[in-house]
């Protein structure tokens, strides 16, 4: 299966990219905001690309839904946090000269970040979300 992508996009117009990629839970099923939910297997991504707006007031909400097996009815565990927003541009930089760019990698624990995509595994990745275990 091919990952999702998303196209290049103007770095003056959206100058942020968050790529989430899936290193090891079976399925997990992303929802955000006002985009239809989507579903990553291990090794797919999802990407998208933002713009702060004028009064730094942007939050764009996800999601995680992490399903195992055929069970696409109960969630095994679940968490919900922003992708974007004031906090995150202070983590991944805020140039107005090229992509800031963030990684997110999924695994069975949670959500690691880093600025740049490095490989995985590495020491490098930091963990910021944790799934919410027991649901």
């Amino acid at each position: 299966m091919i990952a999702h992508t998303t196209p290049p996009s103007s770095k003056w117009l959206k100058p942020y990219r968050i790529t989430i990629t899936n290193r090891e839970v079976p399925k997990v099923v992303v929802g955000c905001n006002d985009h239809e939910a989507e579903v990553i297997h291990p090794g797919e991504s999802v990407s998208w690309n933002f713009r702060m707006d004028f009064f730094r007031a942007n939050k764009y909400n996800c999601r995680f839904y992490w399903f195992e097996g055929n069970n696409n009815v109960t969630p095994h565990e679940e968490t919900t946090f922003p992708v974007f927003d004031d906090e995150i541009i202070k983590l991944y930089g805020n140039s107005l000269f090229s992509m800031n760019r963030c990684y997110r990698s999924i695994t069975g624990i949670g959500f690691y970040f880093f600025k740049i995509d490095v490989g995985w595994p590495n020491y490098a990745w930091r963990i910021m979300h944790t799934w919410r275990f027991g649901g």
